[in-house]
């Protein structure tokens, strides 16, 4: 009994001392059998998808992973898992127990009497364990030790196993998952401002508005989009043979009736009558000068100029000429470019967000990393279609003052706005909360 003591401490102290995975499995391998008797060990590690894989037999410096007794353990430990539900019990049991009779380990393997004792991790689940057979039955001394160096190996193996890396950050998450648990209930409080990504569009302030002021057919446009115009310029001329020859008929109506004005006075020194038609002939008169004055305006009016100085803004020159227009139809816009706004389209979903004197980021697309900030001024109380066809509120930003010249009149990108303060929860959850309500009703 003296001499095993010494044999047990002597190789639970070499299990302490081994400098290696390696050194320590083949002490687990050989060394174990001078206490437990055993004919011979099957040292199996465990993977972490539950899959043995034998590290070293006794007896054996180097073996053939892919030999048959090695792949008929395999199968063997792997059933113990399968039928037992875990590797974790200690297990005696004997062949053909847990696998085929028919095999060969069951049929030629000569010892029959076998021993599993897992070794396990702190939290409880197997890393690996030791099979050990002979040709006798186990009895209760041989299974007592053999559980105590179980024990042990399994200590001496976890020290020298690296932990990997997602391990340790499990360890870590296990040990401050309530810590995380309560910070996040608490930053659902949080007051957040309610935001919203809209499609915003860079338009001119107070624009003059240029539009036709008779009816008629495009003859021409005198301007290029863009261009510069000063107060006065033609910008578009209709086209005008009807009405020029309508002043032209009218002109020599005005003759036609200076004519009977001038026969009738002559005639008005004779008799009564002639005095009489006199005064119809000056009325005639004055009523083909008013025709004539009118049919002169409306041939002034095909030439339609600029009101006031700045840049003309329209889509398409081609587009426009040949095309009938009617009376104050829009045709393009004057404006100045150094005054602009922001125009942004917030759909029905995002309205929440939206409010005047509300503050916004205008992220242009041709600029993204140096926002805009804006203040939004006022906002349609109706939705309409906007021009991706999603029906929209359409809000009007000033741009606050900047030491850099405006933007481009037409720029676009997308609009991040800036609502009323909401708890952090409700912020974030805000479309899930709302499906839901849609969903069940409430």
């Amino acid at each position: 009994q003296h001499s095993a003591l010494e044999l047990l401490l002597g190789i639970e102290e070499q299990a302490r001392l081994a400098v290696d995975e390696t050194a320590l499995q083949h002490l687990i391998a050989n060394e174990t059998r001078k206490l437990n008797r055993a004919r011979q060990i099957f040292l199996a590690e465990i993977s972490g998808n539950g899959r043995p894989r034998i590290r070293a037999i006794s007896g054996i410096s180097a073996f053939d992973p892919h030999a048959i007794l090695v792949d008929n353990i395999s199968a063997l430990i792997g059933r113990i898992a399968a039928e037992t539900a875990n590797f974790t019990k200690p297990l005696e049991f004997t062949l053909p127990a847990f696998t085929d009779p028919q095999s060969d380990l069951a049929l030629a393997y000569p010892f029959r009497d076998m021993a599993w004792t897992p070794f396990l991790r702190r939290d409880g689940t197997a890393m690996g364990g030791m099979l050990a057979a002979r040709e006798g039955v186990w009895t209760s001394d041989d299974l007592t030790i053999t559980l105590r160096l179980g024990g042990t190996y399994a200590h001496a193996w976890r020290e020298l196993k690296p932990v990997s890396i997602a391990r340790r950050w499990q360890q870590r998450a296990v040990a401050w998952r309530g810590a995380a648990i309560i910070a996040i209930i608490a930053a659902m409080f949080v007051p957040a401002p309610l935001t919203a990504l809209a499609p915003v569009e860079i338009v001119a302030l107070d624009p003059a508005i240029v539009s036709t002021p008779i009816d008629g057919v495009i003859e021409s446009i005198e301007i290029d989009p863009s261009a510069t115009v000063k107060a006065g310029d033609v910008l578009v001329r209709l086209a005008d043979t009807m009405l020029r020859n309508r002043r032209e008929i009218a002109a020599r109506d005005v003759a036609v009736a200076q004519a009977r004005v001038k026969q009738a006075a002559l005639s008005a020194f004779a008799d009564a009558k002639g005095r009489h038609e006199l005064g119809i002939a000056e009325a005639e008169l004055e009523l083909k000068r008013s025709e004539y004055a009118f049919a002169s305006d409306l041939l002034d009016k095909t030439a339609i100029r600029a009101t006031r100085d700045g840049m003309a803004i329209f889509a398409d020159r081609r587009s426009l000429i040949g095309k009938p227009v009617s009376t104050g139809e829009r045709l393009m816009e004057i404006a100045d470019g150094r005054k602009v706004e922001a125009r942004i389209d917030v759909a029905i979903a995002d309205a929440i967000a939206l409010r005047v004197e509300g503050h916004a980021k205008l992220f242009l697309d041709v600029d993204p990393l140096r926002p805009w900030s804006a203040r939004i001024e006022r906002a349609d109380y109706k939705a309409r279609p906007s021009d991706s066809d999603v029906l929209s509120f359409r809000a009007f930003a000033a741009l606050e003052a900047s030491d850099t010249a405006p933007p481009r009149i037409g720029l676009r990108g997308t609009a991040q706005i800036q609502g009323a303060y909401a708890p952090l929860g409700i912020v974030l959850l805000r479309r899930p909360i709302s499906a839901a309500r849609q969903w069940i009703g409430l």
